[in-house]
């Protein structure tokens, strides 16, 4: 484990949104968004593990914050400043401190895609993954389908590796 982490800030503003660690009792709000955006979660499996009730999805938050204190993740809730909604989700997971690297995943509220959001969010983690955390790659793997993550990926200056095949499967397990 990295003392210097032990002091980072948890909390991102940045024109449209407050990004911040998660905290204990939001698993009920946490929940309500999954619900409302099942149909983008289909498309993008990989984002979370199944959460099928407000206490699952208190357990996820809470398993959220006890990796982010063991440096084995770290995962934000992404709220929007004006209205103070819960409107998404990213986390850097998991992290490999061996090279050091780490996957992004990710979702924002469909009613909210496609006005910069998450390019917004993603571009202001940037200097604290790489600066702070002291990773050195991130990467973000995207179905073939998701045409709006592959041009955010490309937005936010990602590079194509290469393409996995049958690597992610939707909820129902049909292969993507």
């Amino acid at each position: 484990m990295k003392v210097s982490l032990l002091e980072l800030e948890t909390v991102l503003i940045t024109k449209r949104t407050v990004v911040r660690r998660f905290r204990e009792h939001e698993g009920k709000v946490f929940f309500r968004l999954l619900g409302e955006n099942s149909p983008v979660l289909d498309v993008q499996p990989m984002v979370l593990p199944p959460v099928n009730s407000p206490e699952e999805a208190e357990f996820f938050v809470r398993d959220c914050l006890a990796a982010w204190l063991r440096q084995e993740a770290f995962h934000y809730a992404i709220w929007d400043k004006e209205s103070a909604d819960l409107i998404g989700y990213i986390a850097f997971s998991p992290i490999d401190w061996s090279l050091p690297k780490a996957a992004v995943t990710g979702f924002i509220d469909k009613n909210r895609q496609g006005n910069g959001y998450m390019s917004e969010v993603l571009l202001s983690l940037f200097p604290f993954a790489f600066r702070y955390a002291g990773l050195e790659k991130l990467t973000l793997l995207v179905s073939t389908e998701n045409t709006a993550a592959q041009r955010l990926a490309r937005k936010c200056g990602f590079q194509r590796e290469g393409d996995l095949r049958e690597e992610m499967r939707r909820k129902s397990g049909e292969p993507l």
